[in-house]
């Protein structure tokens, strides 16, 4: 006869047998429905971070793949996971045969860590033929290049050492009218466009009696080997752009620091030249006004250190608005740093050595430091010490993290991978 104490034992196994299968296919059917789910799917993979995530994200088959890549969905991704800053190269301005070096921010989530490591930012290779750093745009370095005769631009890519340095194609030459002069302080501004960059190159001569002006326009798109006038604009005033603050490019409008007090715009796409009055009171200065480009296409940003505030406005609409007035001095105070006490504001002055695009940092100089000032948390902090053989900082260029990302490209006879 059966044992009656056994037959529990043996229905509780079977029983406990079907519920581990019948949980396992009910997780199974869940985790297919949500994979399955494409504007769920689209929502999970948003909240990946980081685009080196992103990419990774991608090769889990071709549906991913065509998820991450999307225009629409890069847009969105971009819209909540900014551009990261990775570091900054500093310039010695007093000594151009001195390559520009490069600081990393620290710390760096390791996914962007690892980025930093395995990049290529030293720029000593080119230092025999190098005259000065022109800036950082979407993951890559523009040099000025000098052999001695003729100047060109070089394109140095730290993310993708493999390209190797790319050499501009020499400026257009001007023709200069009878009765005109040309100054030196011409312009290179650059976009986004496709996998890589377009660059503006804008030229302005003037009359002798300094009344009226001609700026020339040349674009290099994203793959020409030659440059092409894309536009020619007359005015009847006397137009000579500042050195400082810097010349911004936002929706297809150039926005040139002009005069004491005046921002001219070039409308690339209306073929206009207008005029922008600085907000009240507010006046250029040594190094406390800078522009910065509008991340909507809604216009650009003005930044104007006094003292120990920072105010930002916004143009939109053809007024100033008041985004941020940001007062450092408690910030100042937290870091210590010397000269910096109250009493000795006047000899230690606030000036702004470089913005961020669209208006996320500010990299700021007193009493021989750097500080870094995260706008949108109000944070401020000192990421660099002057020499003591250096007169002063320098030049700083921030280098943020390439976007969109290079995704890998999708073979059609894998079946479903990549």
């Amino acid at each position: 006869m059966d044992d009656p104490e056994k037959k529990p034992c043996a229905d509780v196994y079977g029983e406990s047998q079907h519920h581990s299968l019948t949980t396992s296919t009910t997780g199974m059917d869940v985790v297919s429905k949500v994979l399955d789910d494409d504007n769920l799917l689209r929502e999970i993979i948003l909240c990946v971070g980081f685009p080196t995530t992103l990419v990774c994200a991608s090769l889990v088959c071709k549906c991913w793949y065509h998820h991450a890549s999307d225009r629409k969905f890069l847009s969105r991704f971009h819209e909540g996971n900014p551009s990261h800053l990775l570091g900054f190269y500093l310039e010695d301005t007093d000594d151009p045969s001195v390559a520009a070096h490069f600081f990393p921010m620290l710390p760096q989530p390791a996914e962007l860590a690892t980025v930093i490591r395995s990049a290529r930012f030293s720029l000593d290779p080119h230092r025999s033929e190098m005259s000065d750093m022109m800036g950082c745009r979407n993951g890559n370095v523009l040099i000025s290049l000098y052999d001695g005769r003729d100047f060109t631009v070089g394109v140095h890519s730290p993310l993708h050492p493999e390209r190797g340095l790319a050499v501009l194609p020499p400026f257009p030459e001007l023709q200069i009218q009878d009765g005109y002069f040309c100054g030196m302080n011409d312009l290179l501004l650059s976009k986004e466009e496709g996998d890589g960059l377009s660059y503006i190159y804008v030229l302005v001569e003037s009359t002798m009696e300094r009344t009226k002006s001609m700026v020339h326009i040349d674009v290099l798109r994203n793959g020409d080997t030659v440059w092409r006038r894309h536009l020619d604009l007359a005015t009847d005033r006397f137009l000579c752009p500042r050195f400082d603050p810097k010349a911004v490019l936002a929706d297809d409008k150039i926005y040139i620091a002009s005069a004491q007090r005046d921002i001219v715009v070039l409308d690339l796409m209306g073929s206009s030249i207008s005029t922008i009055l600085l907000p009240q009171g507010v006046e250029y200065g040594d190094r406390d006004t800078t522009l910065a480009r509008a991340n909507n296409a809604s216009g650009v940003y003005l930044i104007h250190a006094k003292k120990l505030e920072l105010c930002i406005w916004l143009h939109k609409g053809g007024n100033w608005l008041l985004v941020h007035n940001i007062c450092l001095r408690e910030m100042v105070a937290g870091l210590k740093m010397t000269g910096c006490e109250d009493e000795n504001e006047a000899t230690a002055p606030l000036r702004i050595n470089h913005v961020g695009d669209y208006d996320e940092f500010v990299f700021l100089e007193m009493s021989r430091c750097a500080l870094h000032l995260d706008i949108k948390y109000k944070k401020l902090r000192k990421v660099y010490d002057v020499e003591e053989k250096d007169r002063h900082l320098g030049d700083i260029h921030p280098f943020m993290m390439i976007w969109p990302p290079t995704f890998p490209t999708l073979k059609n006879d894998y079946g479903n991978a990549i």
